[in-house]
């Protein structure tokens, strides 16, 4: 038995270029789909603090700064709570040196708190009664699961492996292979070395129909896409062909269009033995037009080894493009 004839509106199919973000929704965007950093510029709604919210993964993710000061802050904070609650026991809650001679009996609480929290212990100062014992009770057991928690935090975060890879601050239209290409160059911060590396880069636009408005997503062909290993620097380069959708456009139409450059950088660590990766973005403003990067290549030293200089990674020189706009 053949299928019935399927009336009604024919559906819609996303664009298989798209990396998730829906071409409809995505075309509402008023800002970039992503940050320069690599983050996204997206909310989530209708989800209660807690369901929303991980904070081991919110450690994780901090910076060093500001994971520091909140470690710092949650210490003190904590033995301020203990200092208020020993002198919530009484006068003769703490016994030992007298509390002017440590700036009054807050503060005595309070260094006492840090004796017990971290378990040091030197004997000047002593709980007296049931009330004070308890708090201290109390206080050995919150420290115990603190020391532990920050212990594995730590822990968790010089384990993690992350990628330092440097993005030019700029995207280039240089001349290429007598035409233009689209380039952008990256190095490595740092000694470890990443191997097998695979480059993705995905243009973004609107594009305007009688139907309406929809952000169409388009995977770049890269000249090279992978390299083995990556010692220096890398130039990732897209032919403007005739089947890139950059072909015959301007300054002026990108702009309209609303492009955006996503790139998607992925390696193995060799230290961890781990996939990496980083990510960030390019819009149009930072897409310079009849420009090529400078050298960042460093002459060999007297054993000769190769080098780059990273501070020069986001310098380029003036040229002349062709007219035709093809590569």
């Amino acid at each position: 038995m053949a299928d019935p004839v399927r009336t009604g509106p024919k559906p819609h199919f996303e664009d298989k270029g798209d990396l998730g973000f829906g071409s409809v929704v995505a075309a509402e965007s008023t800002q970039r789909l992503l940050n320069k950093d690599g983050s996204f510029n997206v909310r989530r709604r209708g989800l209660g603090v807690f369901r929303s919210q991980s904070l081991y993964h919110a450690a994780i993710s901090l910076s060093w700064p500001r994971f520091l000061m909140v470690a710092a802050l949650n210490y003190l904070a904590v033995n301020v709570v203990f200092a208020l609650l020993y002198l919530a026991c009484g006068s003769g809650a703490l016994a030992g040196v007298d509390a002017q001679q440590m700036g009054g009996s807050f503060w005595r609480a309070f260094f006492f708190s840090i004796e017990t929290f971290a378990t040091i212990g030197y004997g000047e100062i002593s709980p007296m009664g049931v009330p004070a014992h308890i708090v201290m009770v109390f206080e050995a057991l919150v420290a115990l699961m603190t020391q532990a928690l920050i212990t594995g935090l730590l822990f968790a975060r010089f384990a993690r492996p992350t990628a330092a890879i440097l993005f030019s601050k700029s995207m280039v239209v240089a001349p290429f292979q007598g035409g233009r290409g689209l380039m952008f160059r990256i190095t490595n911060l740092r000694d470890n070395q990443l191997i097998d590396l695979k480059a993705r880069v995905t243009a973004s636009w609107i594009e305007r129909t009688a139907k309406g408005d929809g952000r169409r997503f388009r995977q770049l062909a890269l000249e090279r896409s992978e390299v083995i290993f990556f010692p220096l620097a890398w130039t990732l380069v897209h032919p403007i062909t005739e089947e890139s959708p950059l072909y015959g456009l301007s300054d002026d139409d990108l702009r309209k269009s609303d492009f955006e450059f996503l790139c998607i950088i992925t390696a193995m660590d060799e230290t961890f033995a781990q996939i990496v990766h980083a990510r960030t973005s390019y819009k149009c403003q930072e897409l310079v037009w009849g420009a090529k990067f400078k050298n960042i290549f460093l002459p060999p030293d007297d054993r000769g080894r190769l080098a780059v200089d990273v501070d020069r990674i986001d310098e380029y020189d003036a040229v002349s493009l062709p007219t035709d706009g093809r590569a």
